[in-house]
C-alpha cells in the first residue's frame, strides 16, 4: 500500500541521515544524473512522499544535469519532485514528469546527499540539516548561521552547543563535518566553556 506526506528540507536530510542504503542494486550509477524511467527500476518503488518548498525567485538559472549538479529544493525542477524508495537496497530517489518540447518523460535520479545545496536553504526555524545519533546535531538558522551540538554523560545527559564561527562555516560547506573535529573534541573536553542544557 502507498503511503505518501508532504515532505520539506528537514524531514529529507532526516530521511537521507537515518535510512541505511545497501548495494543490492549496485548502486543505481545511470541515476546519479536525470534519466528516464526504466521497467527494472519501475517496479521496485514505492513511492513515500512529495517535496513541499516554495520554488525561489530563480527557479530557472540552475544547471540540472550531469552527476555532479547540485542539487536545490527552491530550483526546478526540484520543489515539485515526488519522492521514492527502493524496495531492496533503500535508495532514495527524486521523480518529475518532464513535458516540454517533447513527449512526457518520466525522470528520477538518486538523492545524493553530499550534493545537496545546504546554501540555498533559507529556514524559517532552526532546521537539522545533518546529524549522527548522539555524536552530533548540525542546525542551519533563520539569520543563515549555523550551529552544532554534542551530547555526552557527566552523571546526567547534558547537550553542548556552540555557533560556528564565520571562519568554521566556511569550512564546514567547504570540507563538511571533518572540519570541526577539534572544535567538536573541544566541546567534549570543555563543555563549561560552552551553552550546556541537560535532558529531562
Amino acid at each position: 500500500m502507498e503511503t505518501a506526506f508532504e515532505i520539506d528540507e528537514q524531514k529529507l536530510l532526516h530521511f537521507l541521515a537515518s535510512t541505511k542504503v545497501n548495494d543490492s542494486c549496485g548502486g543505481h550509477n545511470d541515476f546519479w544524473e536525470w534519466h528516464n524511467e526504466t521497467e527494472e527500476l519501475k517496479t521496485n518503488l514505492t513511492k513515500i512522499g512529495q517535496i513541499s518548498v516554495q520554488p525561489g525567485e530563480k527557479q530557472w538559472e540552475s544547471q540540472y544535469w550531469g552527476q555532479d549538479a547540485k542539487i536545490q529544493f527552491d530550483r526546478y525542477p526540484y520543489y515539485g519532485c515526488e519522492i521514492f524508495q527502493c524496495t531492496k537496497c533503500n535508495t532514495v530517489f527524486f521523480y518529475y514528469l518532464e513535458i516540454g518540447g517533447h513527449g512526457p518523460q518520466k525522470r528520477y535520479r538518486v538523492v545524493r546527499k553530499d550534493l545537496i545545496d545546504i546554501e540555498t536553504i533559507k529556514p524559517s526555524h532552526p532546521i537539522v540539516i545533518d546529524y549522527k545519533g548522539l555524536d552530533y546535531i548540525m542546525y542551519k538558522n533563520p539569520d543563515l548561521t549555523y550551529a552544532i551540538s554534542i551530547s555526552k554523560n557527566v552523571g546526567i545527559g547534558i547537550d553542548i552547543y556552540h555557533q560556528l564561527s564565520k571562519e568554521e562555516q566556511e569550512l564546514y560547506l567547504k570540507e563538511g563535518i571533518i572540519s570541526l573535529d577539534s572544535r567538536m573534541k573541544d566541546m567534549d573536553l570543555n563543555y563549561s566553556n560552552y551553552k550546556v542544557t541537560s535532558w529531562r
